[in-house]
């Protein structure tokens, strides 16, 4: 690699910033990244954790690496899921998750590629809008199919009708996806519940394009910058995101590019506002032993960590029992940063090992607020053949506020309007 003219170790150093730069250098190699990190725990190789990344990094931006040492750093680089725990554990707080997106990006602009599955799958975001390589005039449907069902108290509008004080950005998820659809469903219902006056844009919703940047793909900003330039020219300030990965991309990855006075929260702390204003009332109890899985890109990047607890302690009947790792410790469950797609079967052991750990508990039910998070957990209980069922945080707070608009009935519906 050091002799490699191709890829010159200079431009490798220019794509990351002063700052990182420095990082590299500060690694105190003190191996607390080896005790935290959920993927080491599934493939305990040096080269996998920050510590190994660092130095191989170090080396590749100073003299460069060999072709051995090279493919053994991509390897590490894209075996994981940028959870952010190394950054939560490290002594001098390097912001590994920062780096690695960075470093990927880098090392792409330099002429080496990411992994094929995630070319493939960042290749569909560019060109159909979406992961799901569906038309875009397939995106709010759900919404339609929803009312159509009686599913909502009437029909979710779209901005382009109806400018409202809030916009719901449902995500590609929740809107292609027919088992997460629900999630959209159960999340507008209960805007409507709350009597909140929000809209959706439907076949004008982008992608927030915030995979782009997990898997280090150019053009992340310029990206960005369109869809501020959209929420800008259609008026919008409040934006209510049921995704994590979105919130992540709205709230964090666009800062600096998003306008001050455009807010965007996350529907699980939004939703506990209402019900501390007394907007939403969770009534019906709930008889379930409960834990709660932190997903990474809410807890560890965004510090969102009381409020989905909050609203738990809220709905009638519900046991919140805690994981040996939750909060800022929280194990990932391997769905970030493109890593489900690079190695799908870390991804499974990851997950396999977070769903043990809440079994531990003696919980019935482990939930979350993160549908990609849902999907992963589902992987573990699979995996391993558990007995514990894995909820979105909506699931039980519709079970409180409107049972009638459970997941098995919005399944039941949307099954019948496709026969």
């Amino acid at each position: 690699m050091a002799e490699d003219k191709a890829v010159p170790t200079d431009k490798i150093a220019a794509g990351l910033t002063r700052r990182q730069l420095i990082e590299i250098d500060a690694c105190a190699r003190c191996g607390e990244c080896l005790a935290w990190c959920p993927v080491y725990a599934q493939d305990p190789r040096e080269s996998i954790c920050s510590r190994g990344k660092l130095r191989s990094l170090k080396g590749l931006v100073r003299s460069g690496l060999d072709e051995a040492e090279q493919k053994e750093f991509l390897e590490g680089l894209y075996e994981c899921s940028a959870c952010g725990q190394c950054h939560v554990v490290c002594p001098v707080r390097i912001n590994t998750h920062e780096l690695w997106e960075q470093a990927r990006e880098s090392l792409v602009k330099a002429g080496i590629p990411q992994p094929e599955q995630q070319i493939k799958h960042l290749a569909a975001i560019r060109e159909f809008n979406n992961a799901y390589a569906k038309p875009q005039q397939e995106r709010g449907a759900w919404a339609e199919k929803a009312w159509k069902a009686g599913l909502l108290r009437e029909p979710v509008r779209l901005w382009k009708e109806h400018r409202a004080s809030v916009l719901y950005f449902a995500g590609c998820t929740a809107s292609f996806d027919p088992v997460m659809q629900a999630v959209a469903v159960q999340s507008a219902r209960l805007l409507q519940e709350a009597g909140i006056d929000f809209a959706i844009l439907g076949p004008d919703e982008p992608c927030c394009a915030s995979k782009l940047r997990r898997m280090g793909a150019p053009g992340f900003a310029d990206e960005a910058r369109k869809r501020v330039d959209l929420f800008r020219e259609q008026g919008i300030e409040t934006i209510v995101v049921s995704c994590a990965g979105c919130f992540k991309g709205l709230h964090a990855d666009y800062r600096g590019i998003l306008s001050p006075s455009t807010e965007v929260f996350p529907l699980t702390a939004y939703l506990d506002r209402l019900i501390g204003e007394g907007r939403l009332r969770p009534r019906e109890k709930v008889p379930l032993r409960v834990t709660y899985h932190d997903p990474c890109h809410l807890g560890r990047h965004n510090q969102i960590y009381s409020e989905p607890r909050s609203l738990l302690n809220a709905i009638p009947g519900i046991e919140l029992v805690e994981m040996r790792r939750h909060g800022p410790f929280s194990a990932c469950c391997g769905m970030g940063g493109g890593l489900k797609l690079a190695k799908p079967e870390i991804q499974k052991k990851m997950s396999a090992a977070r769903v043990k750990e809440a079994e531990d508990t003696g919980a019935e039910v482990i939930i979350t607020p993160c549908q990609t998070c849902q999907i992963g957990l589902t992987v573990g209980v699979e995996a391993i053949s558990s007995r514990l069922r894995v909820y979105h945080m909506n699931e039980v707070l519709i079970r409180s506020v409107c049972p009638e608009v459970c997941r098995e009935h919005i399944e039941k519906a949307f099954a019948a309007a496709e026969e």
